[in-house]
C-alpha cells in the first residue's frame, strides 16, 4: 500500500505514442518526450486504488506508462504530473516512489548475481576470482563499493575486465551466505545478465555504467 504524498489531476493531453519499427515496439517517454523501444524505458502501471506503481518486469495488468529508467526522468513526470496526464485520469504518486524503484532494481541485481551464484557460475574472495581471472573464466567483477579504493580493487583492475560497484560488502556476502563479500567473479555464461540488471541500477542512479574494459561505479 502506498501512502498518498500527492495527487495528480490530468489536465492537459499527454502523447503517449506506441507502434513498431525495426527496433521492435516503441513506446514514448513520459517526462521527454523521446521515443524509444520498450525494453530502453521503465513501465509503470496505476493500481487498484488510483496509486502509481512500477512495473520492472512488464508483466502488471493495465496500461503502461512508460519512463526513462532514471532518477532524473521520474522526478520530472512527478514535478509535472505526467503520470496523471498519460494514464487520463487522477492519480496517487507516493513521496517514496524514486526510492521504492531504487530498492526494486538493487534487488533484482542482487538477484541476478544471486542466481549466477546457484548456477555455479559465481564465485567470491580476491583469490579465487584472481585464479579464475588467470584461467580467462571471469567476464565480470563486482566489487563491494566500501572497498572501491582497496589494493585489491587495484590488482584486479589490471585484468582487462568489465568492472562494477553497486553495493556493499554485506550486500553481496548474502548472495554467498556469509557475512561480506568485497569481490566477485562471475563466469561468462552469465555475465550478460547480471551486467544488465547493474547497468539498469547505476543508469537510474545516473551513473551510467559504460561496460567496456574496467568501469567500476560506486554508489
Amino acid at each position: 500500500m502506498f501512502g498518498m504524498a500527492g495527487t495528480e489531476t490530468a489536465d492537459a493531453a499527454a502523447v503517449v505514442a506506441s507502434g513498431d519499427d525495426e527496433r521492435g515496439p516503441l513506446r514514448t517517454c513520459l517526462a521527454t518526450g523521446e521515443v524509444l523501444p520498450r525494453e530502453r524505458l521503465m513501465r509503470f502501471v496505476v493500481g487498484p486504488h488510483g496509486e502509481i506503481v512500477p512495473d520492472l518486469a512488464g508483466k502488471l495488468p493495465g496500461r503502461g506508462l512508460w519512463l526513462t529508467p532514471t532518477r532524473a526522468a521520474l522526478d520530472k513526470a512527478i514535478a509535472r504530473k505526467s503520470f496523471a496526464r498519460g494514464a487520463k485520469r487522477q492519480v496517487k504518486v507516493d513521496s517514496g516512489l524514486a526510492d521504492l524503484v531504487e530498492r526494486q532494481l538493487l534487488e533484482r541485481a542482487v538477484g541476478a548475481l544471486g542466481f549466477a551464484r546457484r548456477g555455479g557460475h559465481a564465485v567470491s574472495g580476491f583469490a579465487k576470482v584472481e585464479e579464475r581471472l588467470r584461467g580467462r573464466k571471469i567476464a565480470l567483477i563486482v566489487v563491494a563499493t566500501d572497498a572501491a579504493d582497496s589494493d585489491g580493487r587495484a590488482k584486479l583492475s589490471a585484468w582487462d575486465v568489465r568492472m562494477a560497484a553497486f553495493c556493499d560488502a554485506a550486500t553481496l556476502g548474502k548472495v554467498f551466505g556469509r557475512e561480506d563479500a568485497t569481490y566477485v567473479g562471475i563466469a561468462r555464461g552469465a555475465a550478460t545478465s547480471v551486467a544488465a540488471a547493474i547497468d539498469r541500477l547505476l543508469d537510474f542512479r545516473g551513473r551510467g555504467y559504460a561496460g567496456e574494459g574496467n568501469d567500476t561505479q560506486a554508489s
